[in-house]
């Protein structure tokens, strides 16, 4: 199977990296992504299944937050 991807010119660097790590690597570029997307895609399934149990939007909060309400000493 074949897959073409368009790379904007402002992304243009990406293909200079490649091109470097195949080089260095004695790898063919279609390779080095083929394992990047695997790795990519691995992380994804991941980040998405722990985000099943999401308990909502978390903020942050200041230290007035934490304790107002509480009785001062």
């Amino acid at each position: 199977m074949q897959l073409n991807i368009y790379v904007p010119k402002e992304k243009e660097t990406l293909l200079a990296q490649l091109d470097a790590v195949s080089k260095e690597r004695g790898k063919p570029k279609n390779e080095i992504v083929i394992d990047a997307l695997e790795r990519y895609l691995r992380l994804a399934v991941v980040s998405a299944e722990l985000g099943k149990y999401s308990m909502g939007k978390i903020g942050s909060l200041s230290r007035r937050d934490i304790y107002e309400g509480w009785p001062k000493s």
